[in-house]
C-alpha cells in the first residue's frame, strides 16, 4: 500500500461515476445504458440525414473519402506482412509469370588480339 495521501493524489480517491447514476442516484442497468446510447446513436444518425439531403455533394464526398480510409486501413495489414516476409529474407509469394528459359552460350567468349 502507498504511503501517499489521498490529499496529494484526489484522483487515487474512491470516485462515483457520475454518467452511471440517475438524478436519484440509483446506478443504471446495462440495458438502460444501452438504451440510451441507442437513442443517442439514432438521433446523430437523424442529424446526419438531415446534412446529407442539405448538402449532397458534401455527403458524397465525405462517403468516398470514409471508403478510401476504410480501403487503406484493410491494406495496412498486407504491406507490413510483405515488408516484414521480405526482411526476414523469405520472398513474399510472386505471382507467377511466364519467363524465358536463360540462354546458354555455345562457346565462350574470344578476347580480340591486341594490337602491339
Amino acid at each position: 500500500m502507498s504511503t501517499i495521501p489521498n490529499s496529494a493524489m484526489p484522483h487515487a480517491g474512491p470516485a462515483a461515476d457520475a454518467a452511471a447514476t440517475e438524478e436519484g442516484g440509483e446506478t443504471l442497468t446495462m440495458a438502460q445504458r444501452a438504451a440510451d446510447l441507442a437513442q443517442t446513436a439514432r438521433t446523430q444518425a437523424g442529424k446526419l440525414v438531415d446534412l446529407a439531403r442539405d448538402n449532397p455533394k458534401t455527403a458524397i464526398a465525405a462517403g468516398a473519402a470514409l471508403a478510401a480510409g476504410a480501403a487503406a486501413a484493410a491494406a495496412i495489414p498486407l504491406v507490413r506482412a510483405k515488408r516484414r516476409s521480405a526482411a526476414n529474407g523469405s520472398a513474399a509469394p510472386k505471382a507467377e509469370t511466364a519467363k524465358a528459359p536463360a540462354r546458354k552460350r555455345a562457346a565462350p567468349r574470344k578476347s580480340p588480339a591486341k594490337k602491339s
